[in-house]
Order: structure tokens, then sequence, then C-alpha cells
């Protein structure tokens, strides 16, 4: 089975690496600003994909390429551009192949599992759905699983739940896969306040509980901002992103720990469900045309318009001169 990137990542920050340091032949395509195949060990390498470009640490134009091969292996080609006078552009560059991460077969077993980085079989399933292991989707398979335990000591769960969370993270595929409350059963409500609340409501009386995240103290807040304002800027090398792994795994493993009532406030409220609207009413745009849900729709003196043309009107209108 091929290394997901953050199993890669995790033996790039360990060291789980055979390291090669060898000036290689490159087939690059200028279009796709991709390498497509490399020379090592008197075989043809060709790249099956590009796993993430970083920048070099030799000089600042420098690149990193993540490359997996159709063989399965990953290894790091790094393009290091130079000229021959620091007054003059750069003139030539050279391919260099830095190492590749080593196999499952090729670690003890130990340091397997820790790569993998294993946790409870449901957290497992909600990551191999959404993708991957993070902070957001550990705070969302807690809140359920605080909320459902809250919930059915106090009222028996009949007529199922409806959710509403505050916010567009990872949170909501771990909501989804543990509740049943998606998007499209309209049990899933969100209104997206980038704040870490879910207010989990029993369908048949409205009764309901919200779960406010608490402030986390991590011990290594500083670190973290700055690589990951470095990867937000296209700043970062590949160290410096395997570093940012080793941080989220750390803040993941706090948080499955963390004992409920240090991660979330915990209210009981009561509240009217959303109103639910039936998929199938749409109504046309009057200027676009396009078939819109009807509760979307805005009236625009008489007439019915979508939110993209209401901008586009406003944007227009906002460029006339009134002189």
């Amino acid at each position: 089975m091929a290394l997901k990137i953050e199993e890669i990542l995790r033996s790039i920050d360990s060291k789980q690496l055979e390291i090669i340091q060898r000036i290689v032949k490159v087939d690059y395509d200028n279009r796709l600003q991709s390498p497509l195949k490399f020379f090592y060990q008197n075989r043809e390498h060709r790249v099956k994909e590009v796993l993430g470009t970083f920048k070099g640490d030799l000089s600042p134009k420098d690149l990193t390429f993540l490359v997996r091969t159709e063989e399965g292996d990953v290894y790091l080609l790094y393009l290091h551009l130079f000229d021959s006078l620091a007054q003059t552009p750069v003139t030539s560059c050279r391919w260099i192949l830095s190492y590749r991460v080593l196999r499952d077969e090729e670690l003890m077993f130990l340091y397997r599992e820790e790569r993998k980085m294993i946790v409870n079989m449901q957290l497992k399933k909600i990551a191999d759905f959404h993708g991957h292991l993070c902070p957001d989707l550990v705070i969302g398979c807690r809140a359920c699983e605080m909320a459902l335990e809250i919930l059915s000591q106090k009222e028996e769960i009949k007529g199922g739940l409806t959710v509403i969370a505050e916010n567009t993270t990872s949170a909501l595929d771990a909501i989804q896969w543990i509740t049943g409350c998606t998007l499209g059963n309209q049990r899933l409500v969100i209104y997206d306040f980038g704040k870490h609340k879910y207010t989990f409501m029993i369908n048949r009386n409205n009764f309901a509980i919200k779960l406010s995240l608490k402030e986390q103290h991590f011990g290594d807040e500083k670190k973290y901002l700055f690589l990951g304002e470095k990867i937000i800027k296209g700043e970062a090398t590949l160290e410096d992103v395997a570093q940012f792994q080793r941080l989220l795994d750390s803040r993941v493993r706090t948080l499955i720990s963390v004992k409920p009532d240090e991660l979330f406030e915990i209210e009981e409220v009561r509240g009217n469900l959303p109103q639910a609207e039936a998929p199938t009413v749409f109504l046309r745009c009057f200027y676009c045309k396009d078939l819109v849900l009807k509760s979307k729709l805005l009236d625009l003196k008489g007439v019915l318009v979508c939110k993209p043309c209401l901008n586009e009107l406003a944007r227009l209108s906002s460029k006339i001169s009134y002189n």
C-alpha cells in the first residue's frame, strides 16, 4: 500500500531515509513545471505523481520536488539553480537526488506503527473518509462523542438529531460520519462564523446542548504560527512542512487525550429547528437564467435575482459616475 503524505512527512522528520545525494539526469516538462523521470543506478525512474513542491535551502531560487515513482518509491529531487558570478542571472542548474523514503518492509515494526500514527478504530475510519488525520477532525469527533453521551443520558434520542456547526473546518466530516447528519439530508446546518461551536438538537422536542471549544495551550504556538505562515506564503522547505506535520501530530495526541470538560464548554439550550426546504423548488434568475433554489433568490424590485448576479449589479453600479 502506498504511503500517505502525512506518513511520508513523519518519515522525513524522523530521518527514516536512504541518503543518496547524487547528481542525476532529469527529464523536466517546462510547461507542466514538473519532473517526468530521472536516471539513477543505470535505471530510468518514471515519476507517477509529484506529491509536493517546496523551496530549497541552498539558494533562494532552488526548488525541491517530492515525487512518487511508478514503482511506488518516494524520492526527493533537488533543483539547484546557480550562476557563475553573483551579479549575473542564473545560467545553469543541476539536479540532486537527495534521498529515498524507506518502505514499510525496510523498517522495524515499531517505527512502521509510529509513522502511521495508530489511533482508535472509529477515528481511523473517519480519517480514511476525510483523507487525513488533523486536529479539527479530532475536535469534531470528540464533540460528537461528548454530545451523544450527554444527550443519551438526559433524553431518548428518537427521530434523530440536527447539528448546527459554526465553522466549515474538517470537523464537519467527523460530524457527518458519526451522527449521519449531512448537508444533503438537511440535518447538518452550517453558519460559518469561524468558531468551534456545535449545537446538537433532538428533533422531536428541540432540546439541545451547545459545545464551545475552550482555548487549548500546546506549548509550541509561536513555532506553529511561524511554520504555518511560511507554508501559506509558499516559502516553506520540505523540512519545514515535515516539522509542521510533527506539530499537527502532537496536537492530535493532546486533543485525543484531554478530558472532555477541559476541551469544551457545555450549555443546555432550547431553540427552533432551522426550516428545511424541499430541494426540488427551483426558479430562474431574471438575469443569468440559471435555475436557483427558491430560498436563495433575492427580490430586486419585483424580479428574482441570484446572489452572484446581485453582486455583479452592485459592482457595475459602483463604477457609474454621477458627475
